[in-house]
C-alpha cells in the first residue's frame, strides 16, 4: 500500500469490520496521513462514525 499524499509504502493498514461492513484505516508513518476504505472505497471520517453509530442503534 502507498499513501496517496506523499507515497510513501511505510503505511500502517489496520481491518475493521462493523456488523457485515468492511472498514479498513491506513495511517502514514511519513506524513501522517489517515484514510479508511469501505469494501474497497475511500470514505470520510464522518461516514465511518455514522456506520459505527447506525450499528450500535
Amino acid at each position: 500500500m502507498k499513501c496517496p499524499q506523499c507515497g510513501a509504502e511505510d503505511v500502517i493498514e489496520i481491518k475493521n469490520k462493523v456488523e457485515d461492513i468492511e472498514i479498513d484505516f491506513f495511517s502514514c508513518h511519513r506524513c501522517e496521513e489517515k484514510w479508511w476504505d469501505r469494501s474497497g472505497e475511500s470514505v470520510s471520517l464522518r461516514e465511518v462514525l455514522d456506520i459505527v453509530r447506525k450499528s450500535k442503534s
